[in-house]
């Protein structure tokens, strides 16, 4: 059952004329390495000095985010609010042929994924979990974890976070951003008509295929294959146009050589394959993208996001994959998928019984950090979970890998057989048009909320990953009144569903706005219904 605010069909929508002043907008802000993000609140950063070593990190003081953004949401939270739907099998298609059509009053421009995540993260789950078993999360421990459930054309994520948590960058990423950068090459190669089968020659002594070098820096974790991959993706392009905030990674910087060349340049080299040969010319790189001292920086949430688009490739919609070979994500996914290498796998043998699959990176910076992202898969239920974690070193290698397993064991603990939550999708299914409306000023504002979700029975409305208000049933349409009106800007979630079953998500950011200042009368523009 879906878990939210359900509402019914029945009566006709009354045409509502807006008597609210106009929304506010977010001002414009800069993101953690300096691209610019007109959608979202600036927060400061506070990178700590690190000495030269393989990695370098930033905290980019994600769990200090505001207030409007530390949407706190937990399973327990989504408790039903349920209507039964009635005319349950009537095609909604009919009505809407006779009904006026819809604003749609999404606000523009929308969130990205990484901010929708922000929103509904949930923040109480492992923590309480954590205290329950008298377990205690390693000091400086960030945490990530993911529940995969199924959703409307493809999967769906519960998200869950604990310690500095998804978005921090205060950690050193190590081996584990080799990942991003053999994907990085993979696609440049791509781009020039080859694939990972080429030759790559960058002097007579340097020269390989791409896919034995991308395996050597994945499987052995090969720092001097890492650069090889680090030198053909480029570091400039690799930063301006692979790391990017549209493609899914508005913080993570890669430009650090493992093998001492700092922020290296790229050598001119030649790629060949079936008699057909390219040279790429030699590549500047700038001297810093936004990572102190020239060093790596990522967040938990965003070395998960690649691992989730490879793995989960053939479930995804196209535009979250990325654009390889068949046979290099093949080669990639042989590379990643090696239980045995995982520090989170004796942990999860104690809670699964059974050694699960899994598809990970690890990394660790001895003195530093010791970390691993990876996607579990329980053989006998086919749960699976994306977990990505951190710990700072616990006395070297030996008790810091331990610390993770024990780590993975009390994640799964918490969320094996777990049920409920807000889950996290891309929009897909049927077209989710939703019209707002808003009337009174200060203390007697409220809002309407109007739904089109064409063939639905059901609709249920979350407002930051939290159940939303109570329904009022009208005809043709689904209507939502809520009891406490919201203000500034908000994720609004829409899931439509027919005879149970969802056939329609949507989230979108609803720009409420707040109440008008004393003593100001709004203008005949501002009460139009019909004004931006």
């Amino acid at each position: 059952m879906l878990a939210g605010a359900m509402i019914r069909r029945s009566g006709w929508l009354p045409l509502l004329v807006a008597l609210g002043c106009g929304r506010a907008s977010p001002a414009p802000a800069v993101d953690a390495t300096g691209r610019a993000d007109p959608t979202e609140t600036a927060t400061p950063d506070t990178d700590r000095h690190v000495p030269s070593m393989p990695d370098a990190a930033a905290n980019d003081g994600a769990m200090d985010a505001p207030a409007e953004e530390a949407a706190d949401v937990t399973d327990e939270a989504a408790a039903d609010v349920v209507m039964e739907a009635t005319d349950a099998g009537a095609a909604v298609e009919d009505a809407s042929s006779v009904l006026p059509a819809l604003r749609d009053d999404a606000a523009e421009p929308g969130w990205r994924w990484d901010r929708k995540a922000r929103r509904v993260i949930d923040r109480d789950t492992l923590p309480a979990a954590f205290r329950r078993a008298g377990y205690d999360l390693p000091a400086g421990a960030a945490v990530y974890a993911v529940r995969i459930v199924p959703g409307v054309e493809g999967p769906a994520y519960v998200l869950y976070q604990a310690g500095l948590g998804a978005f921090s960058r205060d950690f050193w990423p190590a081996s584990t951003v080799k990942l991003l950068a053999a994907l990085a090459a993979l696609e440049y190669v791509r781009e020039l008509g080859f694939t990972g089968a080429a030759r790559v020659t960058f002097d007579p002594e340097t020269a390989d295929s791409l896919r034995a070098i991308v395996d050597r820096s994945i499987r052995v974790s090969s720092n001097s294959d890492y650069d090889l991959t680090l030198l053909l993706a480029g570091v400039d392009r690799l930063n301006r146009e692979f790391l990017t905030a549209a493609r899914g990674f508005p913080t993570t910087v890669l430009q650090r050589s493992y093998m001492g060349l700092g922020v290296p340049d790229s050598p001119e080299c030649t790629l060949e394959h079936g008699g057909r040969s390219v040279v790429v010319p030699a590549r500047r790189a700038r001297d810093d993208y936004g990572c102190l001292d020239g060093g790596n920086c990522a967040s938990l949430f965003e070395l998960t996001e690649a691992l989730r688009r490879l793995v989960l490739h053939d479930e995804l919609p196209a535009a979250e994959r990325f654009d390889l070979d068949d046979g290099d994500r093949t080669a990639l996914l042989d590379a990643l998928c090696v239980a045995d290498s995982s520090p989170f796998l004796d942990g999860a043998v104690r809670v699964l019984g059974t050694p699960p699959r899994i598809c990970h990176k690890t990394g660790s910076v001895g003195g530093r950090d010791f970390l691993d992202h990876a996607l579990l898969e329980d053989p006998a239920s086919g749960e699976r979970w994306l977990l990505a974690a951190s710990v700072p070193d616990q006395g070297g290698g030996t008790k810091s890998k331990a610390a993770l397993g024990d780590l993975a064991e009390r994640v799964l603990r918490a969320l094996r057989g777990r049920r409920g939550g807000f889950a996290l999708q891309p929009d897909a299914g049927i077209p989710l048009v939703v019209q707002l409306d808003r009337t009174g000023r200060g203390r007697r504002a409220s809002v309407t909320l109007t739904v089109d979700a064409p063939g639905a029975d059901a609709v249920e409305l979350f407002l930051d990953g939290r159940p939303f208000g109570d329904a009022v049933p009208e005809d043709g349409r689904f209507v939502l009144r809520p009891a406490r009106t919201p203000r500034d800007d908000h994720l609004l979630t829409v899931v439509a569903a027919r005879a149970g079953a969802p056939i329609g998500h949507r989230s979108s950011r609803l720009s409420v706005g707040g109440a008008p200042a004393p003593g100001r009368r709004c203008s005949a523009a501002e009460r139009s219904p019909t004004s931006p």
